[in-house]
C-alpha cells in the first residue's frame, strides 16, 4: 500500500538568496529540499547520490526498521505532467537492482527494505510542494 504525504513549504529569504547566487542544478536543489523534508520526519540519511556503474540512488535512509531507497524527482514551473510520471518500470527495476547491489556491497542481509518517491514542484526555487510516496513500488 502506498502512503502519500503532501507538504507545501517555503525556504527563508537568506537561503533563497544563497540559492540564487549559487544557481544550483534543479535536481541538486530538489535533493536538498527532499533531504530537509526527510530529516524533519526523523529519517536517518546514510547516503546521498550513491552510485555504481549501473546507476545512482538519490538518497538512502533509515526510517525506523526500514532501509529506504529514495528517488527524488523535481520539476520547475507549472507542468502538464507531474514529476511522479517519470518513474517508469525501467527506473523501478533499476532501483531494485541498485538496492540489491547496495545491500550486498555493505553486507546488509536481514533488513526490511522500502522504496520511496519524493516528487517536488516549484515555480521560483523558493516555494515548493512535496509529495512523498512511501512504498511506491
Amino acid at each position: 500500500m502506498v502512503e502519500l504525504l503532501k507538504v507545501q513549504g517555503r525556504i527563508g529569504a537568506i537561503r533563497h538568496w544563497i540559492v540564487k547566487k549559487r544557481k544550483p542544478h534543479l535536481g541538486d536543489w530538489g535533493e536538498w529540499i527532499a533531504l530537509r523534508h526527510l530529516t524533519k520526519h526523523q529519517f536517518d540519511v546514510v547516503a546521498r547520490n550513491w552510485r555504481i556503474r549501473h546507476g545512482e540512488v538519490d538518497l538512502i535512509a533509515y526510517d525506523g526498521d526500514y532501509l529506504v531507497f529514495i528517488e527524488v524527482k523535481t520539476r520547475m514551473g507549472p507542468t502538464c505532467l507531474p514529476p511522479e510520471l517519470n518513474v517508469d518500470e525501467v527506473k523501478k527495476s533499476q532501483l531494485e537492482f541498485l538496492a540489491h547491489s547496495f545491500l550486498c556491497r555493505h553486507e546488509l542481509t536481514d533488513l526490511s527494505v522500502r522504496f520511496d518517491l519524493v516528487a517536488i514542484e516549484t515555480s521560483n526555487l523558493r516555494s515548493y510542494e512535496i509529495r512523498h510516496y512511501r512504498g511506491f513500488m
